[in-house]
């Protein structure tokens, strides 16, 4: 065969491989609009094994496609390999990034998550998922202990966390471990308007008044013990009309808790109390349940 046949032949075939390919391609766009994600995914299925099989790449746009329509078909380990292989590929869209951090979250895989949402936070502050791209990364912060991350944070998404109890939730664990009284307490109250029952504002109102309630009962009572004066045993007397209140306060808030989640730390906190109260059906109760 002279060579210029042999290159016809070649071009003939190359040109029929295209068609095929824009065909399925076409196809495959057609039925994920459709929302027919398992016909499309076939389509994407073909193409990429095609250009694989030949040690090439498929276009990004067919990987990232694919990878949609597996997720959607709940095809996560299939989702995952064709959308990073999207992103090897320097492509980059909105969607992408949303479902691999959905994708990481499912498999719990903390860093790779925070790196897809810090990445759609950063190049798409306009996408449709941003509020939810958002919260979300303010709570891998938290998960995660990144305190000054969540600061860091913090002035892009504030504006959006003022009606949303549990970003402002998230913000007050950041400041309390941060050790940020006052920006802990103005968003204590910004939760407890917009979620009087938010589990951390319970917990941190519960915890803040046992410390306040026991701090002073110990020292106050170590200094009497040390030195037993009348005037000693008024300032004690003094101090406990704080005290009382203050465990009565963390008692109810505990106990609220509790119902609502019997967890051990809040029973061993209601065993303390109980025990200051001297009562020792109640406080043995807890005791029992906090192990």
């Amino acid at each position: 065969m002279k060579l210029s046949n042999i290159l016809k032949l070649v071009l003939i075939t190359f040109i029929a491989y295209s068609c095929a390919s824009t065909k399925l391609a076409e196809e495959g766009n057609l039925k994920y609009t459709e929302g027919n994600y398992e016909e499309a995914l076939k389509a994407y299925d073909q193409i990429i094994e095609s250009k694989e099989n030949a040690g090439k790449k498929a276009k990004a746009t067919i990987y990232e496609k694919a990878g949609l329509a597996a997720f959607k078909l709940e095809q996560t380990d299939k989702a995952r390999k064709y959308l990073e292989s999207a992103r090897g590929l320097q492509y980059s869209t909105p969607e992408l990034y949303a479902t691999l951090a959905k994708i990481y979250k499912t498999i719990d895989n903390l860093s790779k998550e925070i790196t897809a949402l810090e990445t759609y936070h950063k190049k798409y502050p306009e996408g449709e998922e941003i509020e939810k791209v958002n919260a979300r990364l303010l709570e891998t912060y938290v998960e995660s202990e990144n305190w000054d991350y969540a600061v860091e944070l913090w002035p892009s998404i504030e504006k959006q966390a003022q009606t949303n109890a549990d970003m402002l939730a998230n913000f007050l664990i950041v400041n309390k471990n941060l050790e940020n009284s006052s920006t802990c307490e103005e968003l204590a109250q910004k939760i407890y308007k917009l979620d009087p029952d938010n589990i951390v504002f319970l917990e941190y109102y519960a915890e803040k008044y046992f410390w306040l309630a026991e701090n002073l009962y110990v020292k106050e009572m170590s200094a009497y013990q040390k030195n037993r004066t009348r005037s000693q045993y008024n300032k004690l007397l003094k101090a406990l009309e704080q005290v009382w209140p203050n465990y009565q306060k963390s008692r109810d808030l505990y106990l609220k808790l509790y119902k609502m989640d019997p967890k051990p730390e809040y029973a061993k906190f209601l065993s303390q109390i109980y025990t200051r109260y001297k009562d020792e059906q109640k406080a043995a109760y807890y005791e029992k349940r906090a192990k």
